[in-house]
């Protein structure tokens, strides 16, 4: 009997061992979570999406043709940047429902290093999207309907997760997502100062090293010649960038995981640079 007792008791020690070991181990690949630059696109627009020569009159507004003498002051060209950081409005986020302990469970993933620019043309009414990059590494997540405060795991175990396995964010050379854009659709023929505009933009989307060609519905607002702001938002598939999901099913408190994930972007951008007055 005692044997057994024995037994047992080095069984269970082994296993905590091994699980703490693990943890360890965990902990290592994750990292610490510091970043290790701020997000900085590129703003050349050599990739970016054009669609003032070729613009899709079918989002066009109904306003008559402006005679010439009636014609508005001329705006230019403007590129604004994207306001990034902590101290910026702007964010990207990921929504994802899970099983968890038995109840369904909204996971939001949140970080505020997104950056990016637009080329705003508002006498031909052409724009350019440029690329934008999030830090992916910075991630935070929160569970919306579950208080993991009295479980047996928290979010920040979760985060950890996150840098080590599911992103691998926590290895500098995938700290970083990028949005290349490569089309874009529904730009009205005429707009101006304070109207919004609904368009689709498509482009390459990398995370972790894998690209996938996504649309993002894009809502952009011209609030004045000095900022802009809008948000965009796309539903992809984590398999399509070969992303696993570890520890759902079985006995694991994750019990499962939605197959598609829906990515959103905030933004606010202010002026940088202006051309053609």
């Amino acid at each position: 009997m005692k044997k057994l007792l024995y037994a047992g008791i080095i069984v269970i020690a082994l296993a905590t061992v091994v699980a703490v070991g693990y943890r360890v181990y965990l902990g290592i690949l994750a990292g610490d979570g510091q970043i290790t630059r701020e997000v900085q696109a590129d703003r050349s627009f050599g990739n970016g999406a054009d669609n003032g020569a070729v613009a899709d009159d079918t989002g066009a507004d109904d306003r008559d043709t402006v005679a010439d003498d009636e014609q508005e002051p001329a705006i230019g060209t403007i590129q604004y940047g994207v306001t990034s950081g902590d101290g910026g409005d702007s964010r990207a986020q990921f929504l994802i429902r899970e099983v968890i302990f038995g109840r369904e469970n909204m996971v939001e993933g949140t970080t505020r290093q997104l950056d990016g620019s637009f080329l705003i043309d508002y006498d031909s009414h052409s724009v350019r999207v440029g690329q934008f990059e999030i830090n992916v590494r910075d991630i935070r997540t929160r569970s919306l309907d579950v208080d993991m405060s009295q479980e047996r795991w928290s979010d920040g175990e979760r985060d950890v997760v996150i840098r080590a396995q599911i992103l691998q964010s926590g290895r500098d050379e995938f700290e970083f997502a990028t949005f290349n854009p490569t089309d874009l659709a529904g730009v009205p023929g005429t707009f101006g100062i304070g109207d919004t505009l609904n368009i689709v933009l498509t482009g390459d989307l990398t995370i972790r090293g894998v690209t996938s060609s996504v649309d993002f519905d894009m809502e952009l607002v011209l609030e004045s010649e000095d900022m802009i702001s809008g948000s965009a938002s796309t539903t992809v598939l984590w398999e399509d960038f070969n992303i696993t999901i570890p520890y759902v099913g079985g006995s694991s408190d994750i019990n499962s995981v939605d197959d598609s994930v829906e990515l959103r972007l905030e933004f606010t951008a202010v002026q940088e640079e202006r051309s053609g007055m």
